[in-house]
């Protein structure tokens, strides 16, 4: 681990957002992620499950396509799946006062296609979101990756965080947007505990608590869950958690910031190493 942060740049002040270690550290333990909106991009959510009852759902948007062209529905953010209403009541549980918006790009079949994500993506970022919870990865040729890397980088830009989940089979097969080196990648560490644990040698360098999850599903119920798509939105929370207190800490800084307060990655917490 990281013995400090860097040192504030001359004529700056830590009220402008500069956190020292231990101040870092605490908002990551403690905030509540108010004024911050994270964007679920995913099946949708379910906004009147009893989980997410004082959840502040800020946008309910869905993404379809129609002759050709995506058609952006507002009001159409409703899970078909249930996916995405597990990973938004993970934000809620991490960053309760968070706002979220639910962004549909991925259908009943927990399906999707590059087009509807990058829509679904890019119309967060128009909308203010600081943190985007990417629960899905694509792999293939060029021409599906190179969209995602746009967005990717238009995000790091406009001072947007991306948190993405790995593959579920091997943290280290390539899958896109958690191994772009500008995205903060999230693979699952086999522990009862809510530590963040990274691994500077590896470009999914980060992970969280993701094996047999209880976590909201569609219709109101829970599910006992595993896999990389529910360690990521706890990583988005705890971002979330920075940002309440921190709000201008842009991406450079807050992958420095993760990687400082984190616990040292150890075997033990995969079975894949």
């Amino acid at each position: 681990m990281a013995a400090s942060l860097p040192d504030a740049p001359a004529g700056s002040s830590r009220a402008k957002g500069w956190p020292s270690l231990d101040e870092a550290r605490e908002a990551a333990r403690h905030g509540t992620g108010e004024g911050v909106r994270v964007a679920v991009i995913d099946s949708g959510v379910e906004a009147d499950h009893p989980r997410l009852a004082n959840l502040r759902l800020r946008d309910s948007v869905g993404f379809e396509e129609e002759d050709g062209t995506v058609r952006v529905v507002e009001g159409g953010g409703h899970d078909t799946y249930g996916h995405g209403t597990a990973v938004a009541g993970i934000v809620h549980e991490i960053a309760p006062l968070a706002e979220i918006g639910s962004f549909r790009v991925i259908d009943a079949r927990s399906a999707s296609r590059t087009h509807l994500i990058c829509a679904g993506v890019r119309e967060a970022l128009a909308r203010g979101y600081q943190v985007l919870n990417c629960s899905f990865g694509c792999r293939g040729q060029a021409k599906f990756i190179l969209p995602h890397k746009e967005w990717a980088d238009e995000a790091w830009l406009l001072g947007a965080h991306v948190v993405a989940a790995c593959s579920n089979l091997d943290s280290r097969e390539t899958e896109w947007p958690s191994h772009f080196a500008s995205v903060i990648g999230v693979d699952l560490a086999e522990t009862d505990g809510d530590d963040l644990y990274f691994r500077h040698d590896h470009l999914v360098g980060y992970s969280a608590r993701g094996e047999n999850v209880e976590v909201a599903w569609i219709g109101g119920g829970v599910q006992r869950q595993t896999g990389t798509s529910f360690a990521a939105p706890r990583v988005a929370g705890t971002v979330a958690r920075i940002l309440s207190a921190f709000p201008e800490v842009r991406p450079p800084m807050m992958h420095q910031i993760l990687s400082s307060i984190a616990e040292p990655w150890h075997p033990g917490l995969s079975s894949d190493w």
